[in-house]
């Protein structure tokens, strides 16, 4: 389970925005402060725009979750890894068919190295 944002009252939260924010006044001109504002501005709006499509992909899938932003997504490419309504384990059967296929494929790798 992620672990952030941390689970704090929103009010507490809204008081640390309001600490940070002052805290950034003090040294710069209104210029500097509105080009900072701005940033963090875009950055929340890329947040913002990010999860509704991603709470639209996954209101279309009925009873999965899924997260194309997540990193077991970025390194495998699927981001159905973890949702045990898409994952199915493999039978005996398929499993026993598979590693045959590998062995069969391994011998014929070592033939065509021989030859």
């Amino acid at each position: 389970m992620n672990t952030f944002p941390p689970n704090i009252d929103p009010k507490i939260s809204t008081l640390s925005a309001v600490v940070i924010g002052f805290a950034l006044i003090d040294n710069f001109t209104a210029a500097e402060q509105n080009a900072i504002g701005n940033w963090f501005i875009t950055i929340g709006q890329i947040l913002e725009n990010n999860s509704a499509f991603q709470g639209v992909i996954e209101n279309r899938i009925q009873g999965s979750t899924i997260n194309i932003n997540s990193k077991k997504y970025k390194e495998t490419g699927d981001p159905y890894m973890d949702n045990e309504a898409w994952v199915e384990s493999p039978s005996d059967k398929q499993y026993n068919d598979l590693k045959k296929t590998i062995d069969i494929m391994k011998k014929e790798i070592d033939n065509l190295k021989k030859n």
